[in-house]
Protein backbone atom coordinates (compact mmCIF):
# COMPACT_ATOMS: atom_id res chain seq x y z
CA UNK A 1 0.00 0.00 0.00
CA UNK A 2 1.31 3.44 -0.95
CA UNK A 3 1.00 6.53 1.22
CA UNK A 4 -2.46 7.98 0.66
CA UNK A 5 -3.42 11.63 0.34
CA UNK A 6 -6.18 13.41 2.25
CA UNK A 7 -8.81 12.90 -0.46
CA UNK A 8 -7.89 9.26 -1.03
CA UNK A 9 -8.22 8.54 2.70
CA UNK A 10 -11.54 10.35 2.97
CA UNK A 11 -13.17 8.61 0.01
CA UNK A 12 -11.84 5.20 1.08
CA UNK A 13 -13.48 5.62 4.49
CA UNK A 14 -16.90 6.72 3.18
CA UNK A 15 -17.31 4.24 0.30
CA UNK A 16 -18.96 1.59 2.44
CA UNK A 17 -18.92 -2.21 2.19
CA UNK A 18 -20.62 -2.13 -1.24
CA UNK A 19 -18.00 0.15 -2.70
CA UNK A 20 -20.22 3.08 -3.62
CA UNK A 21 -21.79 6.24 -2.24
CA UNK A 22 -25.57 6.23 -2.22
CA UNK A 23 -27.18 8.93 -4.37
CA UNK A 24 -29.31 9.80 -1.34
CA UNK A 25 -26.23 10.90 0.60
CA UNK A 26 -25.60 14.17 -1.24
CA UNK A 27 -23.65 15.53 1.73
CA UNK A 28 -20.95 12.89 1.16
CA UNK A 29 -20.48 13.98 -2.46
CA UNK A 30 -20.22 17.59 -1.36
CA UNK A 31 -17.57 16.61 1.17
CA UNK A 32 -15.55 14.73 -1.48
CA UNK A 33 -15.39 17.91 -3.59
CA UNK A 34 -14.54 19.99 -0.51
CA UNK A 35 -11.82 17.49 0.39
CA UNK A 36 -10.30 17.83 -3.07
CA UNK A 37 -10.13 21.63 -2.79
CA UNK A 38 -8.78 21.34 0.77
CA UNK A 39 -5.99 19.01 -0.35
CA UNK A 40 -4.99 21.38 -3.17
CA UNK A 41 -4.98 24.24 -0.67
CA UNK A 42 -3.03 22.37 2.02
CA UNK A 43 -0.39 21.34 -0.53
CA UNK A 44 0.05 24.91 -1.74
CA UNK A 45 -1.26 24.15 -5.24
CA UNK A 46 -4.12 26.64 -4.95
CA UNK A 47 -4.54 29.74 -2.81
CA UNK A 48 -7.64 30.81 -0.90
CA UNK A 49 -7.67 34.60 -0.76
CA UNK A 50 -10.80 35.74 1.06
CA UNK A 51 -13.47 33.72 -0.71
CA UNK A 52 -11.59 33.29 -4.00
CA UNK A 53 -9.44 30.40 -5.20
CA UNK A 54 -6.53 30.84 -7.59
CA UNK A 55 -3.85 28.46 -8.89
CA UNK A 56 -0.34 28.86 -7.45
CA UNK A 57 1.49 26.07 -9.28
CA UNK A 58 0.97 23.15 -11.62
CA UNK A 59 -0.75 19.99 -10.43
CA UNK A 60 1.81 17.24 -9.64
CA UNK A 61 1.43 13.99 -11.58
CA UNK A 62 0.88 12.00 -8.39
CA UNK A 63 -2.26 14.08 -7.74
CA UNK A 64 -3.76 13.70 -11.23
CA UNK A 65 -6.93 12.26 -9.64
CA UNK A 66 -7.67 15.86 -8.54
CA UNK A 67 -7.36 17.21 -12.09
CA UNK A 68 -11.14 17.87 -12.47
CA UNK A 69 -11.04 20.21 -9.45
CA UNK A 70 -7.73 21.79 -10.41
CA UNK A 71 -8.77 22.45 -14.02
CA UNK A 72 -12.05 24.06 -12.98
CA UNK A 73 -10.21 26.45 -10.64
CA UNK A 74 -7.56 27.16 -13.28
CA UNK A 75 -10.16 27.87 -15.95
CA UNK A 76 -12.37 30.17 -13.85
CA UNK A 77 -9.88 31.80 -11.48
CA UNK A 78 -10.36 33.79 -9.40
CA UNK A 79 -13.38 31.70 -8.46
CA UNK A 80 -15.34 31.51 -5.23
CA UNK A 81 -14.96 28.33 -3.17
CA UNK A 82 -18.74 27.81 -3.15
CA UNK A 83 -18.91 28.02 -6.95
CA UNK A 84 -16.32 25.28 -7.31
CA UNK A 85 -18.20 22.96 -4.95
CA UNK A 86 -21.54 23.77 -6.57
CA UNK A 87 -20.11 22.86 -9.98
CA UNK A 88 -19.52 19.32 -8.72
CA UNK A 89 -22.43 18.79 -6.34
CA UNK A 90 -25.28 21.00 -7.53
CA UNK A 91 -25.63 20.42 -11.26
CA UNK A 92 -28.11 18.98 -13.76
CA UNK A 93 -25.95 15.88 -14.31
CA UNK A 94 -23.49 13.97 -12.13
CA UNK A 95 -20.80 13.98 -14.84
CA UNK A 96 -18.25 16.14 -13.02
CA UNK A 97 -18.72 14.42 -9.68
CA UNK A 98 -18.56 10.98 -11.31
CA UNK A 99 -15.32 11.94 -13.06
CA UNK A 100 -13.78 13.15 -9.79
CA UNK A 101 -14.82 10.10 -7.75
CA UNK A 102 -13.84 7.60 -10.46
CA UNK A 103 -10.40 9.19 -10.72
CA UNK A 104 -9.88 8.86 -6.97
CA UNK A 105 -11.17 5.28 -7.00
CA UNK A 106 -8.78 4.34 -9.84
CA UNK A 107 -5.89 5.80 -7.86
CA UNK A 108 -6.95 3.74 -4.82
CA UNK A 109 -7.04 0.59 -6.93
CA UNK A 110 -3.51 1.27 -8.20
CA UNK A 111 -2.41 1.76 -4.58
CA UNK A 112 -3.88 -1.64 -3.66
CA UNK A 113 -6.47 -0.20 -1.27
CA UNK A 114 -9.66 -1.27 -3.05
CA UNK A 115 -10.91 -4.22 -5.07
CA UNK A 116 -12.79 -3.39 -8.28
CA UNK A 117 -15.93 -5.44 -8.94
CA UNK A 118 -19.11 -5.19 -10.95
CA UNK A 119 -22.10 -4.03 -8.91
CA UNK A 120 -24.91 -1.52 -8.77
CA UNK A 121 -28.61 -2.11 -9.39
CA UNK A 122 -28.11 -4.22 -12.53
CA UNK A 123 -24.54 -5.30 -11.91
CA UNK A 124 -23.18 -3.19 -14.75
CA UNK A 125 -21.27 -0.54 -12.81
CA UNK A 126 -17.77 -0.65 -11.40
CA UNK A 127 -17.70 -0.59 -7.61
CA UNK A 128 -14.60 -0.32 -5.47
CA UNK A 129 -14.61 -2.41 -2.29
CA UNK A 130 -12.30 -0.90 0.37
CA UNK A 131 -9.66 -3.02 2.08
CA UNK A 132 -10.92 -3.04 5.69
CA UNK A 133 -7.38 -3.23 7.05
CA UNK A 134 -6.42 0.00 5.29
CA UNK A 135 -9.58 1.74 6.49
CA UNK A 136 -8.95 0.57 10.04
CA UNK A 137 -5.39 1.87 9.90
CA UNK A 138 -6.63 5.33 8.84
CA UNK A 139 -9.28 5.43 11.58
CA UNK A 140 -6.89 4.22 14.28
CA UNK A 141 -4.40 6.94 13.37
CA UNK A 142 -7.15 9.57 13.63
CA UNK A 143 -8.33 8.11 16.93
CA UNK A 144 -4.82 8.05 18.40
CA UNK A 145 -4.19 11.68 17.49
CA UNK A 146 -7.51 13.36 18.17
CA UNK A 147 -8.35 11.62 21.45
CA UNK A 148 -5.00 12.51 23.00
CA UNK A 149 -3.69 15.84 24.19
CA UNK A 150 -1.34 17.74 21.91
CA UNK A 151 -1.30 19.58 18.63
CA UNK A 152 -3.29 17.99 15.80
CA UNK A 153 -1.91 17.60 12.30
CA UNK A 154 -3.61 19.61 9.56
CA UNK A 155 -4.70 16.38 7.83
CA UNK A 156 -6.41 14.97 10.94
CA UNK A 157 -8.15 18.31 11.52
CA UNK A 158 -9.51 18.22 7.96
CA UNK A 159 -10.52 14.54 8.06
CA UNK A 160 -12.31 14.88 11.39
CA UNK A 161 -14.21 17.97 10.27
CA UNK A 162 -15.21 16.28 6.99
CA UNK A 163 -16.33 13.07 8.73
CA UNK A 164 -18.48 15.25 10.95
CA UNK A 165 -20.08 17.00 7.94
CA UNK A 166 -20.55 13.76 5.97
CA UNK A 167 -22.22 11.98 8.89
CA UNK A 168 -19.51 9.33 9.21
CA UNK A 169 -18.25 10.02 12.74
CA UNK A 170 -20.86 7.67 14.22
CA UNK A 171 -19.80 4.94 11.83
CA UNK A 172 -16.28 4.70 13.20
CA UNK A 173 -16.38 6.16 16.69
CA UNK A 174 -18.32 5.23 19.81
CA UNK A 175 -20.73 7.59 21.55
CA UNK A 176 -18.10 8.22 24.23
CA UNK A 177 -15.43 8.95 21.62
CA UNK A 178 -17.79 11.22 19.69
CA UNK A 179 -18.32 13.31 22.82
CA UNK A 180 -14.57 13.86 23.13
CA UNK A 181 -14.26 14.46 19.39
CA UNK A 182 -16.93 17.15 19.42
CA UNK A 183 -14.98 18.86 22.18
CA UNK A 184 -11.87 18.67 20.01
CA UNK A 185 -13.80 19.97 17.00
CA UNK A 186 -14.76 23.01 19.06
CA UNK A 187 -11.09 23.51 19.92
CA UNK A 188 -10.20 23.16 16.24
CA UNK A 189 -12.67 25.90 15.30
CA UNK A 190 -11.30 28.22 17.97
CA UNK A 191 -7.65 27.68 17.03
CA UNK A 192 -6.47 30.50 14.72
CA UNK A 193 -4.01 28.07 13.09
CA UNK A 194 -7.00 26.23 11.60
CA UNK A 195 -8.72 29.37 10.29
CA UNK A 196 -8.63 28.38 6.60
CA UNK A 197 -10.09 24.90 7.20
CA UNK A 198 -12.73 26.41 9.51
CA UNK A 199 -13.74 28.80 6.72
CA UNK A 200 -14.09 25.92 4.29
CA UNK A 201 -16.24 23.96 6.74
CA UNK A 202 -18.42 27.05 7.30
CA UNK A 203 -18.92 27.22 3.53
CA UNK A 204 -19.97 23.57 3.58
CA UNK A 205 -22.54 24.31 6.29
CA UNK A 206 -24.06 27.07 4.19
CA UNK A 207 -24.08 24.97 1.03
CA UNK A 208 -25.71 22.01 2.78
CA UNK A 209 -28.34 24.31 4.25
CA UNK A 210 -29.12 25.80 0.82
CA UNK A 211 -29.54 22.33 -0.71
CA UNK A 212 -31.82 21.15 2.10
CA UNK A 213 -33.97 24.29 1.79
CA UNK A 214 -34.17 23.90 -2.00
CA UNK A 215 -35.28 20.28 -1.65
CA UNK A 216 -38.15 21.07 0.75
Amino acid sequence: MKDLSLTQKFLLCILGDKGKISSFHFEKNICVAVCGVTELFMDGIVKLDGKNLTVRKELPEEKRFLRPVFQLIERKQPVKFEKVIESFSVSITDKKMDELIEGIEDSLEKAGCVRKEKGGLFGGKNVYIPDPKVVDCIIQNIRAEILEEGRLSEEVVALTALFHKSGDLARYFSAYEKKDMKKRLKEIKENPENEEIKRMMDYVDRLLMLIVVAAT
